[in-house]
């Protein structure tokens, strides 16, 4: 009777113990699952910022490209222009009608036009211009051949404004659509 009542002990200790061992193996599964769902989270949230930083990388290589691009042919088309100004000047010297002077009317609105255009491009808010720039021309004379040497940097200023603005559709273009 001993015996069994020693067997009897030993074998509810055994199932408490069995009881124990496996709530402690379904605790500790729980945890392992609980820490393998948060390690595949953290790397899906890695995987996502990586693609996330590769695309923002390729885009700001592009843009850099497209920027480069667009200096390349401002510098290209600006010595271009100073080919054609030097050789404008060079043959406007012999023209006998070079001396004449544009009506002063007409050259106080154009010598303004181009004031006020300095200005703002002096300052990026346009209300904090530069009042002096805006006010009346002081009446200069302008003759036709300086009207003349005008139009080839004004053309070129124009030119260099599109391909600015080409450059900013094209980066717009690849932003949107998200392709290098």
């Amino acid at each position: 009777m001993k015996d069994t009542k020693i067997t009897l002990v030993l074998v509810a200790l055994f199932l408490l113990m069995l009881i124990g061992l496996g709530g402690a193996a379904v605790y500790y599964h729980g945890e392992y699952s609980e820490q393998q769902t948060a390690n595949q989270q953290l790397q899906t949230d890695n995987e996502r910022q990586s693609s996330v930083i590769a695309t923002q990388s390729l885009q700001f290589n592009r843009f850099n490209q497209i920027a480069a691009a667009v200096q390349q042919y401002d510098t290209q088309i600006t010595a271009s222009a100073q080919e054609k100004q030097i050789e404008y000047r060079t043959i406007l010297k012999t023209e006998p009608t070079c001396a004449l002077t544009v009506p002063v009317s007409i050259a106080g609105r154009l010598l303004e036009y181009a004031n006020s255009l300095r200005s703002r491009a002096m300052h990026a808010d346009s209300n904090i211009a530069d009042s002096a720039g805006t006010d009346a021309a002081a009446t200069g004379t302008l003759t036709y051949c300086q009207a003349v040497l005008w139009i080839d940097p004004l053309l070129t200023a124009i030119d260099q404004a599109n391909s600015q603005l080409d450059g900013i559709r094209k980066i717009e273009r690849t932003r949107e659509t998200g392709t290098h």
